[in-house]
């Protein structure tokens, strides 16, 4: 989860020409949710924004960074922003990263109760999720930060290497039981004897929580997995494989190769 963080004098946004949400003096949040993200970034990262110093300090002007949104009682505009996760391999933006659909809306949803939770007397504005907007302020510096808090999804520790987990998607070394048992699989194994992929649900579940096979970077299992499919009529069509299939596709052949 990541947030853009601007001092304003004034800010607004709007829909089709209709303004959704305005404010005052105070903070104007680009708030992007990426894949792996959950309850754990939401309460960490609405306290530290509302405790942010970055006025003067109320009685002395003379000391800076000493006050925050809530110390003087100015406005919070957040508005959801999933470019904040675009990655450039090539020109085209890339966003596999950023997590889409009900489940991103939801942590949105769930931030913003959490800082009226916390800062109920503060004007809160917001955007409309998933909505084309057109964003306008007055930058008051300028001033502008950022926030970030890794994801930490649920991945197997290397000490336990019986544990399965990721919604008992992921398994260990050993293959185990299940639809994705055994060595016929389409991604085959790699080295060591680990499972580089599974079954085509199993696949398609890993890769609706997490951009790659292995977590949050390519590795050797993304390698074997892509080369399996290119090489067989597996279906490839499913929405989260075929997003990595065309992201996995766009490195060359070289860079596959290093991981």
């Amino acid at each position: 989860m990541k947030l853009v963080i601007q001092r304003v004098r004034r800010a607004s946004v709007h829909v089709e020409d209709e303004l959704a949400g305005q404010i005052g003096r105070g903070l104007m949040v680009l708030l992007g949710i990426e894949h792996g993200d959950g309850m754990e970034q939401v309460n960490y990262l609405a306290p530290k924004l509302l405790k942010m110093r970055l006025w003067p300090d109320r009685k002395d002007a003379t000391k800076q960074w000493a006050s925050s949104v809530v110390d003087n009682g100015f406005d919070l505009m957040v508005v959801s922003q999933f470019t904040l996760f675009a990655t450039f391999k090539k020109p085209k933006p890339d966003f596999h990263q950023a997590m889409g659909g009900p489940e991103a809306s939801e942590l949105y949803e769930a931030f913003l109760q959490k800082c009226r939770k916390e800062a109920p007397n503060i004007t809160l504005a917001t955007g409309i999720f998933g909505a084309l907007m057109q964003v306008e302020l007055v930058n008051d510096g300028p001033v502008t930060v950022e926030l970030l808090s890794s994801p930490t999804p649920s991945t197997p520790s290397t000490a336990a290497p019986s544990t399965s987990t990721h919604r008992g998607v992921q398994r260990s070394a050993g293959g185990g039981s299940g639809s994705g048992g055994g060595s016929n699989d389409a991604a085959g194994k790699s080295e060591g004897g680990e499972r580089s992929g599974g079954s085509a649900d199993e696949v398609e579940e890993i890769l609706r929580h997490q951009p790659y096979l292995g977590g949050f970077l390519p590795t050797h299992r993304d390698r074997e997995h892509f080369d399996a499919l290119q090489s067989s009529s597996t279906d490839r069509t499913r929405s989260a494989t075929a997003r990595w299939y065309e992201h996995v596709g766009s490195f060359c052949r070289f860079e596959r190769d290093a991981w």
